[in-house]
C-alpha cells in the first residue's frame, strides 16, 4: 500500500515538473506561439514533424523533468518519513521565555498536503496563462460577431476574369519578413539579410505599412503556415476551438469556404501545390484537395519520381535548392498544357529552429540563421530571374510571400513592428496605393485575384479587401487592436459556416 502510495506520489510530482519545463521550453523555443497554434498542432499529424523540435522537446524539457521530479520526490518522501513519529516538539521564544510543546505529526502532514495543493494551483494556474490558455478560454466564452457582420462570401460576388487568362505562380517562402531588409538584430551590425532580393522588390509591387520596404501584420489565426495559407487563400483566420478537431486527422478543412483554390477550379485552371516536406503535416493536403482539387507534389512523390533516395531525408524532407530544380521541371509541364495553371509551393529552410544551412549557402554572418536568409533570398533572386526568361512569363504573375512572421526565438523583441513579405511580379494591376497600407495577410485573397487581372465586385473577399483598390482594410477601418482581438473570438457563424459544426 505505501509503495502504490509513493508511485502515485513520483508520478503527481513528475507531471507538475513537466508542466512546468514545458511551457518554458515552449515559450524559450517558439517565439510568439499562440494558444491556438499550438492546439492545431497538437490536433494534427506530428510524424513527419522536423526531428530536432522532438529531440529538443525530449533534452530541454523531458529530461529535466525527471531529473527535478526525482530530486522533488526524493525531499517529500524524507519528509513524510519524518513525520511518521507520533509527534514532533517544538521549540519557540516568547519575549524572553522558552515555550516547548508538541504537535501531532497528523497536523503537520495536513498543512504539508494544503501547501502542496494550494503550490500545485498556483503553478499550472502560471503555467496556462504563460501559453495563452486563460485568454484563449476567455475568448472562447465571448462571442463575437465580427465575422458573421463583415464576411463577404465570394460566391455572392460578380467576379470577371480577363479574356486571357493569366497565370500564377505562388511562392510561400517560410517565416520570410520584410522587416530582415534593414533592422537592428541585435547584434553590434545592422544587417541587410535580403539584399539579394532588394532590386528585386524595389522594382516591382510590394505593399507597405510605411513609406519603406515593410508588409502585412500578423493577427490571430493566421500566424503558422497552415493558418497562414487559409488566410492567403480564402480570407478566413483558421479558428481552432474544441469542436474544430477531435481526431488527429481531419477529415476536411474549412469546406464550407470558398477559397482562391475553388475559384480557379471553377475557371478551368490546373493546379499543382509543391513542398520539401510531408503533406500531411498541418493537414496542408486536405485543405488543397478539398479546395481546388490540388495536384501535390511532395517529400514522398520526389521519392517515387526517383528525384531523391528512399532513405534520403535532410531538414523536413528535401532541401530548398532540390525544390526550387523540381518546381522548374513542373511549372514547365504545366506551362505546356492548353489551361492556364496556377503553381503553389512552399519553402522550408528558413523554418526555426536555426534553419537549415545547405552545402552551398555561403557563412557569412556567423549566426546560422542569418546565413540561411540570406541563402533563400538568394535562391529566390535565382528562381524568379528563370520565370522571367521563360515564354509563359508574359502571361503569368509571380507572388513571393512569407506565410507567417519568423518564429525563431531571440531575434526581435516582443514589442518590435515585425511585418510579413510580399511581392508581386509581372502584375495585371500596376498603379495603387502601395505605401501606407494597414493591413493583414487575409487582404492577399482579394489583391492575389485583381493581381491576375481579375475585377472583384466590391473589392473584398473573405475578410480581405483588394490592396490595389482604394477600400479601406478592416485594420485600417478598425484598428489593429480591435480586429485583432475580434479573430481571437469564438464565431458562432465560423463554426457553423465554414466547419459545419
Amino acid at each position: 500500500m505505501k509503495k502504490c502510495r509513493y508511485i502515485l506520489l513520483y508520478i503527481y510530482v513528475f507531471l507538475i515538473s513537466l508542466s512546468v519545463s514545458s511551457t518554458n521550453w515552449a515559450i524559450n523555443k517558439f517565439a510568439f506561439l499562440s494558444f491556438d497554434e499550438a492546439m492545431f498542432q497538437l490536433t494534427s499529424p506530428i510524424k513527419s514533424a522536423e526531428k530536432s523540435i522532438l529531440t529538443s522537446f525530449v533534452a530541454d524539457s523531458l529530461f529535466i523533468a525527471v531529473m527535478c521530479s526525482l530530486i522533488f520526490f526524493g525531499l517529500l518522501v524524507l519528509i513524510l518519513n519524518y513525520l511518521d513519529c507520533k509527534q514532533i516538539n517544538l521549540e519557540i521564544k516568547l519575549w524572553k521565555k522558552k515555550i516547548l510543546f508538541g504537535i501531532k505529526s497528523s497536523i503537520l502532514k495536513l498543512l504539508l498536503k494544503l501547501t502542496v495543493i494550494i503550490c500545485t494551483i498556483y503553478i499550472i494556474y502560471s503555467c496556462l496563462n504563460r501559453i495563452g490558455f486563460i485568454n484563449y478560454l476567455y475568448n472562447q466564452i465571448h462571442e463575437s460577431l465580427f465575422i458573421e457582420e463583415h464576411y463577404v462570401n465570394p460566391n455572392d460576388i460578380k467576379l470577371t476574369f480577363p479574356s486571357k487568362k493569366r497565370n500564377l505562380i505562388y511562392i510561400y517562402v517560410e517565416s520570410l519578413e520584410s522587416t530582415y531588409f534593414s533592422k537592428d538584430l541585435g547584434g553590434e551590425t545592422d544587417y541587410n539579410l535580403l539584399q539579394p532580393i532588394t532590386e528585386l522588390t524595389a522594382k516591382n509591387i510590394s505593399f507597405s505599412d510605411t513609406n519603406k520596404f515593410g508588409g502585412a501584420m500578423s493577427i490571430p489565426g493566421t500566424t503558422w503556415t497552415t493558418g497562414a495559407m487559409v488566410a492567403q487563400t480564402s480570407g478566413l483566420p483558421l479558428m481552432v476551438s474544441g469542436e474544430f478537431a477531435t481526431e488527429n486527422r481531419l477529415s476536411s478543412m474549412l469546406s464550407g469556404a470558398t477559397t482562391l483554390g475553388d475559384i480557379l477550379e471553377a475557371n478551368g485552371y490546373n493546379q499543382m501545390y509543391m513542398i520539401g516536406s510531408d503533406k500531411s503535416f498541418g493537414n496542408r493536403d486536405i485543405y488543397f484537395k478539398e479546395h481546388g482539387n490540388y495536384k501535390i507534389y511532395d517529400y514522398n512523390v520526389a521519392k517515387k519520381k526517383n528525384k531523391i533516395s528512399d532513405d534520403y531525408y535532410v531538414w523536413w524532407g528535401y532541401e530548398d535548392s532540390k525544390l526550387f530544380e523540381y518546381a522548374k521541371e513542373e511549372i514547365t509541364n504545366l506551362a505546356k498544357k492548353d489551361k492556364p495553371f496556377n503553381f503553389t509551393m512552399l519553402t522550408t529552410d528558413t523554418h526555426f529552429t536555426d534553419g537549415y544551412l545547405e552545402n552551398t549557402c555561403v557563412q557569412r554572418f556567423g549566426i546560422q540563421y542569418y546565413d540561411v536568409i540570406y541563402c533563400s533570398a538568394g535562391q529566390i533572386q535565382k528562381f524568379a530571374n528563370w520565370i522571367s526568361k521563360q515564354s509563359f512569363y508574359k502571361d503569368t504573375t509571380v507572388i513571393i510571400v512569407g506565410d507567417h512572421i519568423s518564429m525563431q526565438s531571440g531575434i526581435y523583441p516582443e514589442d518590435a513592428d515585425r511585418r510579413v513579405y510580399n511581392l508581386f511580379i509581372n502584375s495585371a494591376v500596376t498603379e495603387g496605393r502601395f505605401a501606407n497600407r494597414k493591413f493583414s495577410t487575409m487582404d492577399l485573397f482579394p489583391t492575389t485575384l485583381a493581381s491576375m487581372g481579375v475585377e472583384i465586385e466590391g473589392d473584398r473577399l473573405g475578410l480581405g479587401t483588394n490592396l490595389f483598390s482604394d477600400k479601406d482594410t478592416l485594420v485600417e477601418e478598425y484598428g489593429y487592436d480591435y480586429f485583432a482581438n475580434e479573430m481571437s473570438r469564438y464565431s458562432k457563424f465560423y463554426m457553423k459556416e465554414f466547419l459545419n459544426k
